[in-house]
């Protein structure tokens, strides 16, 4: 028997007359929609997910970094930027440490940034992320994250003091029985007065509540080193994700430095983002499972109806592979149709996505993506091409792989006793 005919008894099985078996085989495809809808909307958010915290890293973290091996700070950074420079990459010069920001009676730790504006003009360009005032970073003159500014009323033109953990220490002594002394009695520790120029937001809100940026030699005079030095040198790149070549060059032409890049620097953090999209994934495969035992039930129950012509059809000579062959085409037929609903569903769920969050927030007046927890000030999505086809691989051979058990126990009727009372 030819397999055009096979391919026409399942298709006429597949959709029989309007009775219990239909309703059944309309749930079961139903499920399957259901299912890859579900995946693939889950799926493309943690896509879109990671490559948004990865572009976010890439904007406001260097691309690589190098330190000084043998001390806190580098002495002469512009050497070694001269140097990088002429490998067509823009190196930075930066002082970093952490620091306790005041205003009047409140106190917040805040991340200082340092940069060598007057070297660094044209390599970084902070206006597209200035929401309020300017990009200033003269003596004195401080760049604070709108978290902060909302959390102190802070506006351009407020004043702030900044107090170093490390010259707060030295106004300590810790003797060997651990009583504390001031180190110095005739001593006075002031702290440095900054003024605020601007207000900015990077777009990741982890990073928006902790930075504030100033100058390299104001920075270097809160940490007690000298001016001009730096703790790091941030390097950008053109190919960030293709790293490997320019990141080995650096390596071998800086052995002092210890050279990192943003692979390594954020490695467990991308590792667990990997491995939380594979998780989904096989929870979620489970609704496709389910699916797939309704497609076993509703061809069981097909199997029973068609037994006389079960019979008749091995009766005329259809060898048992051919009668297998038809009902697992049927389950084909429902994981195909299921699969190709769910993509479109899923596509439109997935373009839709920002008003029906908006929907479900206003209906159950709960925060569904609050940006404190996620990092991001909007919900991502990105469909890949090999997702959707892992996807739909995995939904058809799932239902088609259903559809055995009946198949095998529809071949094994004997025409004989399936013919008995005709």
């Amino acid at each position: 028997m030819k397999f055009i005919t096979e391919l026409f008894l399942a298709w006429r099985y597949f959709k029989p007359k309007r009775n219990a078996v239909s309703v059944i085989t309309l749930i079961s495809i139903i499920g399957v929609s259901l299912g890859v809808c579900v995946l693939m909307v889950v799926l493309a958010i943690m896509t879109g997910f990671t490559n948004e915290i990865k572009t976010k890293l890439l904007d406001i973290t260097p691309h690589i970094q190098m330190e000084s091996i043998y001390k806190k700070y580098i002495d002469s950074p512009m050497k070694a930027v001269k140097k990088l420079d002429k490998l067509g990459v823009r190196a930075i010069a930066r002082t970093e440490g952490e620091v306790l920001v005041q205003k009047n009676k409140e106190v917040h730790p805040q991340f200082l940034v340092g940069i060598d504006v007057l070297h660094e003009t044209e390599k970084i360009n902070l206006n597209k992320d200035i929401i309020r005032g300017k990009y200033s970073l003269k003596h004195g003159e401080i760049l604070v994250n709108y978290v902060l500014a909302n959390r102190l009323s802070l506006y351009p033109g407020s004043k702030l003091l900044i107090h170093s953990p490390s010259k707060l220490k030295e106004m300590v002594n810790i003797s060997d029985s651990g009583r504390i002394n001031n180190k110095k009695k005739n001593t006075v520790y002031l702290p440095s007065e900054f003024t605020v120029t601007g207000i900015f937001s990077m777009g990741m809100y982890d990073f928006d509540k902790t930075v504030i940026i100033t100058n390299l030699d104001d920075a270097d005079d809160l940490f007690g080193y000298p001016w001009g030095a730096a703790t790091k040198i941030s390097v950008k790149t053109e190919h960030p994700f293709n790293i490997e070549g320019i990141y080995n060059k650096i390596v071998k032409m800086f052995p002092q430095y210890k050279v990192l890049n943003w692979k390594q620097v954020n490695k467990q953090f991308l590792n667990v983002l990997a491995v939380e999209k594979n998780m989904m994934f096989f929870v979620l495969i489970f609704i496709v499972l389910v699916a797939a035992s309704s497609i076993t039930n509703t061809l069981i129950t097909v199997v029973v109806q068609k037994t006389r012509e079960i019979g008749l059809l091995r009766a005329i000579g259809a060898s048992r592979r051919t009668v297998m062959r038809i009902f697992i085409l049927q389950g084909f037929f429902v994981g195909f149709i299921g699969t190709c609903i769910g993509l479109v569903m899923g596509t439109c769920v997935i373009h839709w996505r920002i008003k029906i969050l908006h929907m479900l927030s206003s209906v159950f007046h709960v925060d569904i993506f609050p940006k404190q927890f996620y990092y991001l000030n909007k919900l991502p999505a990105a469909i890949e091409t090999g997702d959707i086809i892992f996807i739909s691989l995995c939904t058809i051979i799932l239902c088609t792989v259903g559809a055995v058990i009946p198949a095998y126990r529809a071949a094994k009727l004997d025409p004989a006793k399936a013919l008995r009372y005709e």
